[in-house]
């Protein structure tokens, strides 16, 4: 559908310790959303990598997920606590066809119900030309060389 989108901006840290607020928007049909998420550099960069392979492999399907952590102090690790972005590419058929999935959470208080978070789980289908040129774009946002990288739906899908 004309408009349908997925739009990536993102701010660095200013205290240079390697990550960035990467701020999400997505819309597909009547459905849209927005949300941010705090990742490392090495991270983005290596998702913006996995996005150019073809055929896609597992780093693009895993995808990028961040949101707020836990430790949690039963085995001394730290622990996914709220999702608030959620990004991978995948295969959807043997034509060539491709899926990149957006699911975008606001944020709540951890004294609120988790169920009082706003969620969107949009689909944007797409081919691997136009996922190589947001690749493309995604990588210049990273360099500092671009405002935003913006992925459109392949009218070829």
């Amino acid at each position: 559908m004309s408009g349908d989108r997925l739009l990536l901006e993102l701010f660095h840290d200013e205290d240079g310790d390697g990550t960035a607020e990467l701020q999400v928007s997505v819309r597909s049909g009547a459905f849209s959303g927005q949300s941010s998420a705090n990742f490392g550099l090495e991270q983005l960069r290596a998702f913006a990598s996995a996005l150019t392979a073809f055929p896609l492999g597992e780093e693009a399907r895993r995808g990028l997920v961040g949101g707020t952590w836990s430790f949690h102090e039963a085995d001394k690790t730290y622990k996914l606590h709220q999702v608030f972005v959620a990004i991978s590419a995948y295969p959807i058929n043997t034509r060539g066809s491709l899926g990149v999935q957006a699911r975008l959470a606001t944020r709540t208080d951890r004294a609120e119900r988790p169920e009082s978070a706003n969620t969107v789980a949009v689909e944007i289908k797409t081919t691997y030309s136009a996922l190589a040129r947001f690749s493309e774009q995604f990588a210049l946002l990273l360099n500092g060389r671009a405002q935003e990288a913006v992925l459109l739906t392949d009218e070829t899908t």
